[in-house]
């Protein structure tokens, strides 16, 4: 009973924390592949090192950074995905999907991305935005009148944490009815809004919340007189034929790979803990319900450092940076980054016992996505890779 209460405690401390990271040319893929499918994607298990195919020491070198990482963290496996200079998509595993062994990663292999959830609700804004329909100095008083500060909250604010808003969740700890139950999205703005204010709205410090993308999230169907699905769906997953990419209606179990938890008794299927198998998907919703793969979250970034979803000068303006905090500098639907002179852009989501990462120079020559089903790192290994390649390939 013990060792499952603080089970409980830790899930909800994940969760609380948020699901983030604490969070021009088509898509270049190989020739015969289609958006989303990993056939046409380098499969270095075939790309051995020492052969004499063309990507050997590239995978070779992805192999060993995976390795190398998941006996360091004493986790399960991991799937990367990396894109090369020359628009080539390697991939590789290390590790399994469950501790029987038996189970390995595929780049097709669903699971829950969490706040990388966030980098698609941003697309859908700032297209908008593109389309005169939205601007990111517009208040959030057009949308909710009664909304506390809402004359000086911005929608730049809400896609950058620097809004003040406090986590809708922050008060809910390990209260079972408050986190199973299902939500309208006012509700949990309503909810945040008890909390308080955490900070001056437009401040250079940002303070992470999911409250932030579940605004956005109703902004977009105020905006659309859609659904926010209904965008998500028209705007990112069909037009790049994402496979493997579904809103999270709840039904996690059917949709993607457990997670697992490694506690003092060995490891714990979380989507079969009585406590976690309840928490309704109306809490993550626009800032954290999607699940995906590696190949299709190639597909999508891809298609975003190519300047398909938005414009190169909107990515741009996304990855500079508004506000700092917990140890991020925070654009627009993620992360601006500097790596080996290169500036980058990037997101991590983390949801108890899954964690997602993507990454990629501005300029679109390197790209990398990387997931875990345990409770890992992904942000360090996919960085080591993308400082790998730079210097490998240029």
């Amino acid at each position: 009973m013990k060792t499952n209460h603080l089970l409980i405690v830790l899930l909800a401390t994940l969760l609380l924390a948020g699901c983030g990271a604490k969070e021009t040319a088509p898509i270049a893929v190989p020739a015969g592949a289609q958006a989303g499918d990993p056939t046409g994607l380098k499969d270095c298990e075939f790309q051995t090192e020492g052969s004499r195919t063309k990507y050997a020491a590239e995978c070779g070198a992805l192999t060993a950074l995976l390795d190398e990482h998941v006996e360091k963290q004493d986790i399960l496996g991991m799937v990367m995905a990396v894109r090369l200079a020359d628009g080539t998509v390697i991939w590789d595993t290390a590790g399994y999907t469950s501790p029987s062994g038996n189970e390995h990663w595929t780049a097709n292999t669903a699971s829950l991305i969490a706040s990388v959830t966030k980098t698609f609700t941003a697309v859908v804004v700032m297209q908008l935005v593109e389309d005169g329909k939205l601007s990111l100095d517009d208040t959030v008083d057009t949308w909710f009148p009664e909304q506390p500060d809402g004359d000086k909250i911005t929608v730049r604010m809400l896609l950058s944490h620097t809004s003040g808003l406090a986590g809708f969740s922050s008060a809910w700890g390990t209260d079972l009815d408050k986190w199973s139950r299902d939500w309208t999205p006012e509700e949990l703005i309503a909810e945040a809004n008890k909390a308080g204010s955490v900070g001056e709205p437009g401040s250079r410090w940002a303070h992470y919340s999911n409250t932030n993308y579940i605004m956005l999230g109703r902004i977009i169907e105020k905006v659309t007189g859609n659904s926010w699905d209904h965008e998500v769906e028209s705007r990112i997953i069909k037009p790049l034929g994402l496979k493997n990419t579904i809103l999270n209606d709840g039904n996690w179990k059917e949709k993607v790979v457990p997670g697992y938890l490694k506690t003092s008794d060995g490891y714990q299927n979380i989507l079969e803990h009585p406590w976690y198998s309840q928490v309704s998907a109306s809490v993550g919703w626009a800032a954290g319900g999607i699940v995906s793969s590696a190949a299709d979250l190639m597909t999508f970034a891809s298609a975003l450092f190519d300047g398909r979803l938005v414009s190169k000068e909107t990515l741009e303006l996304m990855s500079q940076s508004v506000g700092t905090g917990d140890g991020w500098a925070w654009g627009l639907g993620g992360g601006e980054m500097e790596v080996d002179g290169h500036k980058a852009f990037g997101m991590g989501g983390d949801n108890a016992c899954y964690q997602t990462f993507f990454i990629g120079t501005l300029d679109g020559k390197f790209i990398v996505v990387a997931l875990v089903n345990t409770n890992g790192d992904v942000k360090s290994p996919s960085m080591d890779a993308l400082q790998l390649y730079i210097s490998g390939q240029e």
